[in-house]
């Protein structure tokens, strides 16, 4: 890609494999593309994908969760769906898979900054949730934690 800078030098933004001083092996770089060109795409590293990035992905998260709230269980419409940092991006909380569930707007308000343990914890303290509907949380919780909660991929990654 090629632009032309606001003080009219011209830039070329390359990648890392198209730049020969960057020491990448370049049969392997040219395995990489006959690949792409054939149609296999390599395998994508989910823990790096930013899942706030756009609406595809940020679909995938609410479709993991079956369109309901993650915390109180009720159904979500579009139009009361939001993204929910299990650990709050106000204490390094990142964007992955990992971290984010679909919740409804009222318990995503509710939670604020607070642990996503936590939070469940308070909903059964507040009588929203039994004591069988916490366990049933608190395991996914953990599964989600642990990686093992993945969200399927929309085809353009």
């Amino acid at each position: 890609m090629i632009q032309r800078s606001k003080t009219g030098h011209l830039v070329e933004v390359r990648l890392p494999e198209e730049i020969p001083a960057a020491g990448i092996n370049r049969a392997a770089s040219r395995a990489a593309a006959k690949k792409e060109s054939a149609g296999i795409r390599p395998p994508v590293n989910l823990e790096g994908v930013d899942f706030l990035k756009n609406k595809p992905l940020r679909d995938s998260i609410h479709a993991r969760e079956r369109e309901q709230c993650f915390y109180c269980l009720r159904h979500t419409p579009p139009s009361v769906q939001c993204l929910d940092h299990v650990v709050p991006q106000a204490r390094s909380g990142r964007n992955s898979y990992r971290n984010l569930v679909s919740s409804c707007m009222e318990c995503n308000t509710q939670k604020g900054v607070t642990a996503a343990a936590d939070f469940l914890r308070r909903l059964y303290r507040e009588r929203r949730l039994t004591a069988s509907e916490l366990a049933a949380r608190l395991r996914p919780l953990d599964a989600l934690t642990s990686g093992k909660l993945r969200p399927s991929l929309p085809s353009l990654l």
